[in-house]
C-alpha cells in the first residue's frame, strides 16, 4: 500500500492554486449574477407601463373612450388615463398642482387662462375641433318639446350646469342673443330661467339626469349624445342664429414627463382616425 504525501512547500502550492481556482469561480460567478440583475433591470424598465394622462372636458367622454385603445394600440406599453370633469374644474386642478400631460378644454378661455399662468407649452396649443349647442330630451319627450320656444313653458323641468361651466356660457350667449328677437325677448329668458330645477357640475351629468328620465330637457352639446345614451334621448336643433359654436384646443403641460407622446396623442386627435371619431360623436374636426 503506498501513501501519497506532500512536502510542506508542495502543500503551500497546492493550496495557493486551489484557493485561485476558487476565487476565480467566485468572481465568474459574481460576474454572471451582475450581468443577469442589468439584463433583468432592463427587462423590468422596457415593461414598466408609462402612463399619459389627460384631462379632457366631459364632452369629450365618448372620443376619448374611443381614443384611448387606439393610441395604446400604437404605443405597446403606454397607458392612457383620462380625468373627465368640466373644463373649469380641470383648470383649477391644475393649478392646485394636478399632474397631467394634455389639456383638453371645452372652452378656449380655460386653454387662455393656463396660458397666462405659465401651465401650458405655448408651441404645442393646436385647434382640432369646434361643437354646437343641442336641445335633448328623453325618448318618450314627456314635457312635448317640439323646439327652442317650448323651453319656456310653465312647468317644464330643465336641468342645466353651473355657472362656470363651458356649456352654461354658451348657453347664456344663446339667451343674450334671444333677448334681441321680438319672438323671444326677456319674457322667454325669465320663464327659461324659471324652468331650470337642477344644475350640474359639468354637462355629462345634465346629459344623464335628461337620459334618466330626471328632467324633462337640457341644453347640452351635440357630442353629449354619446352612444351610451343614444337610444335614451332625443336632439331637438336649436335654431342658427341663436346656436352658439365652441372651440376645442388641445395642449401639453410643461410639467409633462412625456413631451414627445403628449404631442403624438395632439397628432392622432387631428389625423383621419382622429377626425373619424370626433364627427362619430357629431364634432366638426378642423
Amino acid at each position: 500500500m503506498y501513501l501519497f504525501t506532500l512536502c510542506p512547500y508542495e502543500l503551500v502550492k497546492y493550496r495557493s492554486v486551489s484557493m485561485k481556482k476558487i476565487i476565480s469561480y467566485v468572481v465568474v460567478g459574481l460576474f454572471i449574477l451582475l450581468i443577469a440583475a442589468q439584463i433583468g433591470c432592463v427587462s423590468a424598465a422596457n415593461t414598466t407601463p408609462v402612463e399619459l394622462t389627460i384631462f379632457a372636458a366631459a364632452s369629450l367622454t365618448g372620443v376619448m373612450g374611443d381614443l384611448e385603445p387606439v393610441f395604446e394600440a400604437a404605443h405597446p406599453g403606454v397607458n392612457v388615463i383620462s380625468n373627465l370633469e368640466s373644463s373649469s374644474t380641470l383648470e383649477t386642478q391644475i393649478k392646485e398642482g394636478a399632474y397631467a400631460d394634455v389639456y383638453l378644454p371645452a372652452s378656449t378661455k380655460n386653454m387662455d387662462n393656463l396660458e397666462k399662468e405659465g401651465l401650458i407649452t405655448n408651441a404645442s396649443v393646436t385647434p382640432y375641433a369646434i361643437n354646437k349647442l343641442a336641445i335633448i330630451v328623453p325618448k318618450d319627450n314627456p314635457a312635448k318639446i317640439e323646439g327652442l320656444a317650448d323651453l319656456a313653458k310653465p312647468g317644464v323641468k330643465m336641468v342645466s350646469e353651473t355657472a362656470e361651466v363651458p356649456v352654461r356660457r354658451y348657453t347664456e350667449q344663446m339667451l343674450n342673443k334671444t333677448l334681441e328677437d321680438p319672438e323671444y325677448g326677456s319674457t322667454f329668458v325669465d320663464a327659461f330661467r324659471a324652468n331650470v330645477i337642477s344644475e350640474e357640475t359639468n354637462v355629462a351629468g345634465a346629459a344623464a339626469k335628461v337620459s334618466l328620465g330626471e328632467a324633462d330637457v337640457g341644453i347640452t352639446y351635440y357630442s353629449d349624445v354619446t352612444k351610451g345614451i343614444a337610444d335614451k334621448v332625443t336632439i331637438i336643433e336649436i335654431p342658427e342664429k341663436f346656436n352658439v359654436v365652441a372651440s376645442y384646443k388641445a395642449g401639453v403641460l410643461k410639467e409633462s414627463k412625456q413631451p414627445e407622446l403628449s404631442k403624438e396623442f395632439i397628432t392622432l386627435l387631428t389625423s383621419d382616425d382622429g377626425k373619424k371619431i370626433l364627427e362619430e360623436y357629431k364634432f366638426s374636426p378642423v
